[in-house]
């Protein structure tokens, strides 16, 4: 077997140093890697002023406290077109009339009975003591919203509205609490003044 043993041609001259007998040629650099480092430097320098020194443009830090901002402000929005902030009892006639007929039609009468009373499943409406919360008005929202899974009260956030929520809530506070109806469950929880 024969070695070809022909010799490359450098363009470039070797430098003087060397180690263990490997020179290192002195090649000019490519065209288009020279260009790409002169477009690279003058982008780092214009984006450094531009951002740091002219003050044209917020940095990250800043963005990301702006964007809180207004993210904020949005969740507050989102919570007051809910009713979330200020929950107030309805005491007009015409939600009243539209708490009693969803109290009277989604189940709510089969466990707490057609005057609030309670029965074998559901406690009663009509006295001050309260097993979930406080027999605020948000208390009240909430068990219906998100039910009381523990003691059999399904959840009515897919059947029903947060007005219809609330109409409801406002029926049980405004109209059953406090109505002493006929054969009344005795009192089950906290009592609340």
């Amino acid at each position: 077997m024969e070695k070809n043993n022909k010799e490359v041609k450098y363009d470039g001259k070797p430098f003087e140093h060397e180690f263990d007998g490997i020179q290192e040629l002195n090649n000019a650099v490519p065209p288009w890697l020279l260009y790409f480092w002169y477009i690279t430097v003058t982008f780092s320098v214009i984006y450094v002023a531009y951002y740091h020194f002219l003050g044209n443009n917020v940095l990250q830090d800043a963005e990301y406290q702006k964007d809180m901002v207004v993210a904020n402000k949005n969740v507050a929005d989102q919570k007051a077109s809910s009713g979330e902030m200020a929950m107030l009892v309805l005491n007009d006639d015409a939600n009243l009339a539209a708490g009693a007929e969803i109290y009277k039609t989604k189940l709510c009468v089969t466990c707490h009975g057609n005057l609030g009373e309670g029965n074998a499943i559901g406690p009663n409406l009509t006295d001050k003591f309260w097993i979930n919360g406080k027999g605020l008005i948000t208390d009240v929202f909430e068990v219906i919203k998100i039910g009381v899974a523990a003691k059999g009260m399904m959840p009515y956030k897919d059947q029903l509205s947060e007005q219809q929520i609330l109409q409801v809530s406002s029926y049980v506070l405004a109209k059953l609490q406090g109505s002493n109806p006929p054969n009344a469950k005795p009192p089950q929880g906290e009592m609340v003044e």
